[in-house]
């Protein structure tokens, strides 16, 4: 069982510390880049007991949760589709898969096992964008290691695990993926992902990457409560990137430690602590009646130069 060095939940209070001040100011500048080639697509997340924190969702905070699908390695996932195309998955695997061939069913499987087994949490964040050939080719000689697979989810680009870049992986757009699914409006008003808190082993490496596909780096940003990221803006939401280093998290922890779901203007602001999920923290964001949907704002300001 790995364990992390710092509880997840001191990660969480600073978050929420976090989204308190940022809801009584009022939400702060986007860092976003309409010309990037990559956006937030969807992030799993792996939980012990999937019914229970469907209801959870369900009941105490409004969500549609969708019926769970069982893959061929044993994994079942319900998924929290939006509007926009983005979606949340909760996933889970009973029993731990066995032994068997290295095949990239299999080491994804024994992931999920291994973060449950930890306490669960944000298993991994997902860019959509290129085809596979056009991630490879822009990625170049920056990540020679990143290699396209094939599977039940489809075509996808991911990194080894060991790799300091393995929380990320790449999937195809699919335009037409808000419409065709014709996901039922969620109660609370939620409209699609806004922003994610990712921590990885080498923070410059994931940043210089996505600075590959076009993003804008908004430099360094910070809560109240010392947790430190770098906005990194994407094609309709931010990416904040935060050292594993400085948290003394264990790298084979979840990485994805909070993240934004934009709401509808009538939305009600709400942060959520999913403590059966590694302690993962969601908040609920109301828009503006006006605002561009494409463009949404980040959980929190960059520091001001001096």
């Amino acid at each position: 069982m790995n364990h992390r060095s710092i509880p997840i939940a001191t990660v969480v209070c600073a978050l929420l510390g976090t989204a308190s001040a940022a809801l009584a100011q009022g939400a702060p500048g986007a860092c976003v880049a309409p010309g990037s080639s990559l956006r937030l697509d969807h992030v799993p997340i792996a939980v012990e007991d999937l019914e229970a924190l469907s209801q959870r969702l369900t009941d105490e905070f409004g969500f549609r949760v969708r019926s769970p699908e069982r893959d061929e390695n044993g994994l079942a996932t319900a998924s929290i589709p939006f509007g926009d195309g983005t979606r949340l998955e909760l996933r889970t695997m009973k029993p731990a898969p066995a032994p068997g061939p290295d095949a990239p069913g299999t080491v994804e499987a024994q992931r999920y096992a291994d973060l449950i087994a930890d306490g669960g949490g944000g298993a991994y964040l997902a860019f959509s964008g290129p085809t596979p050939a056009g991630v490879l080719e822009i990625a170049g000689e920056l990540e020679p290691e990143l290699a396209a697979v094939s599977g039940g989810a489809g075509p996808r680009v991911v990194f080894p695990r060991g790799h300091p870049l393995h929380p990320v992986f790449f999937v195809t757009s699919d335009p037409g993926r808000a419409t065709s699914a014709d996901p039922a409006p969620h109660p609370n008003g939620a409209r699609g992902l806004e922003a994610v808190w990712v921590m990885v082993e080498d923070p410059e490496r994931l940043t210089r990457f996505l600075l590959a596909f076009g993003a804008r780096d908004c430099g360094p940003s910070r809560h109240p409560e010392h947790l430190h990221g770098r906005a990194v803006g994407i094609r309709g939401g931010t990416v904040y990137v935060v050292d594993a280093r400085l948290w003394m998290a264990d790298p084979e922890s979840a990485p994805v430690v909070s993240l934004t779901v934009r709401g509808g203007p009538g939305s009600v602001s709400d942060n959520i602590v999913l403590g059966n999920a590694g302690g993962l923290w969601i908040e609920l964001r109301p828009s503006d009646a006006g605002s561009d949907p494409t463009n949404p704002a980040g959980p929190a300001d960059p520091e001001e130069d001096g």
